[in-house]
């Protein structure tokens, strides 16, 4: 909304596209990572989380706890990497419902204290919904395959738009809208009739182990126990 040409917009894609890949990548190289140290040690499956989501900050407690420091600042940042990110697309949400939906409900122009005012409610209620969506989400037993399949179902009909404007100039927007409703409403009912099934899907995963986990349990506790006669010795003298 804010590029001042189309060759700058392009640009901007185009950057962007390379950023979006590049962090689909390192997610991915940091799950190998993830994978490669802890296959005979399984978090999961020995229980030491209660949720599969929560590996990526375990092993960074894990990997960096003698670092003072250093696991606080990585969980900082994806706090606010994530605040940031719904900040913004609360802010584009409200920005669009205003410029799409209000004004032209309306049909006449806004002053810019009262669209701004519009615009704060907005983005007031939105966080509530998400806030709301937060308590769904809890039931999913991947956050990372609930965020896609969300996304699929979404921009799966939007896509299909764009390719019909694109390929067929002779399309109107009754058709464009049929299309749209008709493949949201698909899509919906493959990722609902999923999550419905899942339990009776196989879910193909590598392998993994606890073949050693409890020596490092034991040297734990073992470390911990020497530590403690210690003290109580230096308390008696």
């Amino acid at each position: 909304m804010s590029i001042r040409s189309t060759r700058a917009a392009k640009q901007a894609l185009f950057i962007n596209g390379i950023g979006s890949g590049l962090i689909v990548f390192f997610s991915g190289f940091i799950g190998v990572i993830i994978y490669a140290y802890y296959v005979d040690c399984d978090p999961y499956t020995s229980k030491q989380i209660q949720d599969i989501d929560q590996i990526l900050p375990y092993f960074v407690m894990d990997v960096l706890s003698d670092k003072k420091g250093l696991p606080g600042v990585f969980l900082a940042c994806i706090f606010s990497g994530s605040l940031s990110t719904i900040s913004s697309g609360l802010n584009s949400l409200s920005a669009v419902i205003i410029e799409d939906v209000y004004k032209r409900l309306i049909g006449r122009q806004m002053t810019d204290q009262r669209q701004g005012f519009i615009s704060k409610i907005l983005s007031v209620i939105l966080g509530i919904v998400v806030m709301l969506l937060t308590y769904v989400v809890s039931y999913f037993d991947s956050i990372l395959n609930a965020t896609l399949s969300l996304f699929g179902v979404i921009e799966g009909p939007i896509m299909g738009v764009f390719v019909l404007g694109l390929f067929f100039p002779r399309a109107n927007r009754r058709g464009a809208l049929i299309g749209f409703v008709t493949g949201l409403a698909f899509l919906l009912w493959i990722f609902l009739g999923a999550q419905i099934t899942k339990k009776q899907m196989k879910n193909v995963s590598l392998s993994l182990s606890i073949a050693n986990c409890s020596e490092t349990i034991s040297n734990t506790s073992t470390n911990w126990t020497t530590t403690t006669t210690v003290a109580m010795h230096t308390s008696l003298k």
